[in-house]
């Protein structure tokens, strides 16, 4: 079969996979292939850390704390003090994951408990506002639904609200997929998509790899599903993504920040072909 980006596949398997057992994606594929953070980008974010002095950051979505533990870890090897680390969550699995990560390691960490919407009211509460906050990983587009101008307004709530924890001078960090480039692969036949859409591994599911497929099955305007196969295991999931493109994310974070610098896969430059978008914002 050539055309693969139709209707169907927004429930079920590709036919290569129709055998596979669908499984909890936050239970099942998430813990098994997290893996540890690339040396790369933690250098990247605590090396922004430092260079403008914050002393106080928190994550906006935490996830199973991979990416927070790394940036602690290293920033105790260059002997640089955060005054306070805090994390944001809503999922009780991915809290788990984190709570027990961070005793493991004895980083003194406090995860509330929140909808973004909510904040900042959280169990338990917030006391103080932030010089740093990040959100990576591609979570605001988990925010959405409908037309593409509603993702884009209730997207918008979100990083308003993510600007109400950060101090006036203090910076946002955020990322999401390149959704330009995933909307470029649309009308291709699934083999193309797969050699597309392969990328190395890293922190993230950032594409295709030997155990974990990773796979746009199905692309529009509003909606983008990826796929996440297993090999090893036999089984599968998929998440459900509200896109946002590039030029959606500045109007949105123009708000309530100014972008100081734009960021592909880490990198100051601009590319067609990324994994990932990044934004530093300063709020204003």
């Amino acid at each position: 079969m050539g055309f693969v980006n139709t209707l169907p596949y927004i429930s079920n398997p590709i036919e290569e996979f129709e055998d596979y057992k669908f499984v909890s994606w936050e239970k099942e594929i998430y813990p098994q292939f997290k893996g540890e953070t690339k040396k790369g980008e933690i250098d990247f974010l605590t090396e922004l850390i430092m260079e403008r002095n914050l002393r106080s950051v928190i994550d906006f979505g935490v996830g199973g704390g991979v990416e927070l533990s790394g940036i602690i870890e290293e920033l105790e090897k260059k002997k640089y003090l955060l005054k306070s680390i805090e994390a944001n969550e809503v999922d009780e699995d991915f809290i788990k994951q984190a709570t027990k990560l961070f005793d493991k390691k004895k980083q003194e960490v406090e995860v509330h408990k929140a909808n973004w919407l909510d904040l900042p009211n959280a169990d338990p509460g917030y006391t103080h506002i932030f010089d740093f906050g990040f959100l990576t990983g591609n979570s605001l587009t988990y925010i959405g639904g409908g037309t593409r101008g509603y993702t884009k307004k209730a997207q918008q709530v979100v990083v308003s609200k993510f600007a109400g924890l950060i101090k006036k001078g203090g910076y946002l960090f955020i990322d999401s997929r390149n959704y330009d480039y995933i909307k470029s692969l649309m009308n291709l036949p699934k083999e193309k998509i797969f050699e597309n859409f392969t990328f190395d591994y890293t922190i993230y599911y950032h594409g295709s790899e030997k155990r974990i497929i990773v796979f746009p099955a199905y692309i529009s305007d509003t909606v983008v599903v990826l796929h996440y196969y297993d090999k090893e295991n036999k089984v599968w999931s998929k998440l459900d993504f509200y896109p946002i493109y590039q030029k959606d994310m500045v109007e949105i974070l123009s708000r309530d920040f100014v972008i100081e610098k734009k960021f592909h896969d880490f990198e100051e430059k601009e590319k067609k072909k990324s994994i990932f978008v990044q934004y530093l914002a300063r709020k204003k």
